[in-house]
């Protein structure tokens, strides 16, 4: 039997004449009474809804279930509850509702008024993919500044210490007419997303990409002070080289032949950084001769090595342990630059000499100090003495 509801001749004309929708459940969420505006947003007549479950107007079960949950039991403990919520047209269609609820009568019965809001929640939608796909030509530091308010979109520069990382590949161009083009932006898209993760691990603030080519920098628009950023930078050029060796590995079972390396430079040094071009057309870069000295380096560099300038080398030389190369002469610059290569943290070395590795026709042995269970590896390395001496 459907309970009827009584309204007040005082609320009777609010409730039919008002332009949001009301509906009226028991505590079974069952319709009780709804408004004519409920009814025409919604596309049902009121025969169709009053006796029926609130479950109808959702869009699945889990909803309905969800909805519960989170506004119907709070709305009932005299809780306010104002929230936006999808629910379902009688055509199937998803419509929006800005829904809040009251108690009315006693606790038994839930009042809940609706404002359609679906105009504003597909333009909103349609906004969030738009940034989305926006945010793919953007270091995440430079969007996120932008999209908070913290930079201004317009043209202008200013001087600031960075920490600038240039690398390329080695053996790239003559990669390029070897493979098809397919094959060829396979490999190179797979390079840069690899390197990109790497980048954005350690904090930095990826430029451009110009080919095979990586531009980043450390230090603008988030910084950690001048020496942090310089041996995060270092610390990156690391882990992209370690991580070089592993993607050589997979592009030679794929059958590319080719010892693909890659070579870098790092320099630190104060650089104009921020937004060049014109008013229609603006790239958030960093200009200056500290760039180019950065650029000079990774030219200079041999395949696999990461090499550093003097500036770079006096910030990270307590962390890092860096071997003086040769002084090298820099067009533009009327005075030789001291370079340094990098050879690994120190805490990388300090760990790497607890691991013990002899590899040689058949023998193969690994083991890690760091991690180590004693009685075990001992009892296997009796094993296999005690198998070896009955073979000889």
């Amino acid at each position: 039997m459907i309970k009827k509801f009584d309204i007040s001749s005082r609320f009777k004309q609010v409730f039919y004449n008002t332009s949001v929708g009301i509906m009226i459940v028991d505590k079974q969420r069952t319709l009780i009474e709804v408004n004519p505006k409920f009814c025409e947003i919604l596309g049902y007549s009121k025969k169709d809804l009053i006796g029926k479950s609130a479950e109808i107007i959702h869009i699945s079960t889990e909803t309905f279930k969800e909805f519960g949950e989170k506004a119907f039991n709070q709305v009932r403990s005299k809780k306010k509850v104002n929230l936006d919520w999808p629910f379902k047209k009688k055509d199937g269609e998803t419509i929006w509702f800005s829904i809040a609820g009251d108690p009315v009568v006693d606790a038994d019965e839930v009042l809940w008024t609706v404002v359609d809001i679906t105009l504003r929640v597909q333009a909103q939608a349609k906004i969030e993919n738009l940034t989305t796909k926006l945010s793919k030509y953007l270091s995440p530091q430079v969007y996120e500044s932008i999209f908070s308010g913290k930079k201004n979109v317009k043209i202008e520069a200013y001087r600031k210490k960075l920490t600038v990382f240039f690398s390329d590949i080695k053996g790239f161009t003559e990669l390029t007419d070897r493979l098809e083009p397919e094959e060829l932006s396979y490999l190179l898209n797979s390079y840069l997303n690899e390197m990109s993760k790497i980048a954005l691990k350690h904090g930095g603030t990826i430029d451009k990409f110009v080919g095979d080519a990586i531009l980043i920098f450390f230090g603008d628009p988030e910084t950690n002070g001048v020496k942090e950023d310089a041996n995060a930078c270092v610390l990156m050029a690391l882990e992209m080289q370690d991580r070089m060796r592993f993607l050589r590995t997979i592009w030679k079972n794929e059958g590319i032949s080719i010892p693909l390396e890659i070579r870098i430079g790092i320099n630190t040094g104060y650089c104009n950084v921020g937004n060049f071009g014109s008013e229609d057309r603006l790239d958030y870069t960093i200009i200056g001769g500290e760039v180019n000295l950065a650029s000079r380096l990774e030219s200079n560099a041999n395949v696999g090595q990461i090499l550093i300038s003097h500036e770079t080398h006096e910030l990270v030389k307590n962390q890092i342990n860096c071997e003086k190369k040769e002084e090298i002469n820099i067009k533009g610059l009327v005075y030789k630059v001291q370079t340094y290569e990098v050879i690994d943290s120190y805490k990388n070395n300090k760990n790497k000499q607890k691991i013990i590795k002899e590899e040689y026709s058949g023998f193969s042995l690994a083991v890690d100090l760091n991690n180590l269970k004693k009685e075990k590896v001992i009892s296997s390395l009796k094993r296999a003495l005690e198998k070896i001496e009955k073979e000889s």
